[in-house]
């Protein structure tokens, strides 16, 4: 199959992943808050935010598998396939072992946290459900999802993981309208996720010739970078999951329910533009060492497709937030949704964020994990310490805002590293259209608003409509803007 057949192949199924995904994240919160209170919400979302902390346990063992797999693929040698994938799995099910522990530990603790807004045995055995499927990941998926990676067929684990959603979202959505209690929405839930690992199973057994994944120590396959992997891992987790972690220990639950519902909107914007880069990690790790000029215009090419993608989606989302939200929230009366200072925090750190997505993808690709790890170190530093001061002042704005200081600091970062030390290009012109897409986002955006705002939205096909209308004049100025760039030489 050619390059860009696969890149189109795993792009296409991650769009069909994101999309099926963010449609429920849209359909269900507010589903939860209107029959089970923005309390609930709150406590649903934070747990899943503490999860995602344990899931550190994994330690590194995905990231530096996959690439010590490039090696073995790429020269066919089921054998060494074969002791990567041991060695893998191996420490996935020690990962495991420790993550049912310390998901015990967390179900106590967040049930004494929470017990004055929500029943302690309720969020005790919400938190052991939820982390359930965790739990299966560590155990039967972790080295087969590493194995796809590295292959470049990340479009089998988009469009699995696609299906289980869609019918997660179906279930669930029957079961809060019949009445049920949340603990049994959760338990099916959970059910229905579990089923994924079974149809993983099925295509890796019938894809992948002499599969053997026995673990003998005396023969065991040395993982590289592994600790250097779990430091991104960790920082990564630190700065992406402590909002709502610090917004439940320092404000309330619902507090963490009206910010979960915006980070649920530019989660879903976020999940789009990564859509763009996936399978390119796999497909940049194999060209790096075999071709390291073509990999050098590829992704010049590449960064500016995105850029200019990410300006159109931000323009977009700019002028079509403030009705999206009066729509979405209309039924949430038990807490004041309506924040335009955090939906302007919110796109401002989702435009510097997402940036780095085209660097980070080559940093991965490269294995750079140890060369990389005090740049995100000092970026968890950053966006902790001010977090921690700035809630005080802000609340929740406060925590924006320091993810905006760390944001701006590794973005940048990022851009400097790729171009100097793994691509051997100057960075000079990635700022600089850095500078010409934000430019063309403030503009877009300062032209369009009073246009914008002046059109009534009474209902989902309003917005619609007017969706259609503001992506298609922003896309006059972003089109414009791409066809200037690719008439520049690549490098």
């Amino acid at each position: 199959m050619s390059t860009r057949a696969v890149i189109l192949k795993n792009i296409s199924a991650n769009l069909l992943l994101q999309l099926i995904t963010a449609l429920g994240g849209f359909i269900l919160p507010p589903l939860i808050v209107v029959t089970y209170g923005s309390a609930t919400n709150g406590m649903l979302a934070s747990i899943k935010q503490f999860i995602a902390y344990l899931t550190l346990l994994e330690a590194g063992i995905g990231a530096a598998a996959i690439v010590a797999l490039y090696q073995a693929l790429t020269a066919h040698d089921n054998q060494l396939r074969n002791r990567i994938l041991a060695a893998t799995h191996h420490f996935y099910r020690i990962s495991g072992s420790l993550f049912a522990i310390a998901l015990l530990v967390l179900a106590i603790l967040f049930a004494w946290l929470t017990h004055n807004e929500i029943s302690a045995s309720l969020t005790f055995y919400i938190v052991l459900v939820m982390g359930a499927v965790n739990i299966l990941d560590f155990f039967f998926f972790g080295s087969y999802r590493a194995l796809l990676t590295a292959d470049q067929k990340t479009y089998i684990i988009s469009t699995i993981q696609a299906g289980s959603i869609l019918a997660n979202i179906t279930a669930c959505y029957w079961l809060i309208s019949a009445g049920y209690n949340i603990l049994t929405v959760q338990i099916a839930s959970t059910l229905i996720q579990a089923s994924k690992f079974l149809l993983y199973r099925h295509y890796i057994k019938h894809h992948y010739r002499n599969l053997n994944q026995h673990y003998n120590k005396h023969n065991a396959y040395q993982l590289q970078q592994t600790w250097d992997a779990l430091t991104h891992q960790l920082t990564g987790l630190l700065i992406f999951s402590s909002p709502l972690v610090l917004i439940t220990l320092f404000l309330s639950l619902k507090d963490a329910s009206i910010y979960a519902v915006y980070a649920l909107i530019f989660g879903a914007i976020k999940m789009a533009l990564q859509s763009l880069s996936q399978g390119m990690q796999a497909i940049f790790g194999h060209s790096l060492t075999t071709n390291p000029e073509r990999t050098r215009h590829n992704f010049c090419r590449y960064n500016r497709l995105f850029m200019c993608f990410l300006g159109w989606v931000y323009t977009c989302t700019g002028l079509l937030l403030a009705p999206f939200m009066q729509l979405y929230t209309h039924n949430m009366t038990d807490a004041n949704y309506h924040q335009p200072v955090l939906a302007i925090l919110f796109l401002l750190v989702g435009i510097i964020e997402n940036s780095r997505i085209p660097s980070m993808t080559i940093i991965m690709a490269a294995g750079r994990y140890k060369a990389t790890k005090p740049q995100a170190l000092l970026e968890a530093g950053l966006n902790i310490a001010c977090s921690l001061c700035f809630i005080q002042l802000w609340g929740s704005a406060g925590i924006l805002l320091a993810a905006l200081v760390s944001f701006l600091y590794r973005s940048s970062e990022m851009v400097h590293y790729t171009c100097k030390h793994i691509l051997s290009l100057s960075s000079t012109r990635p700022y600089q259209l850095w500078l010409v897409v934000f430019a063309t986002i403030a503009i877009s955006i300062s032209i369009g608003w009073q246009p914008v705002s002046s059109i009534s939205v009474h209902n989902y096909l309003d917005w619609i409509k007017l969706s259609c209308i503001t992506g298609l004049s922003a896309a006059i100025p972003f089109g414009f803007l791409l066809f200037l760039i690719y008439r520049r030489p690549a490098q």
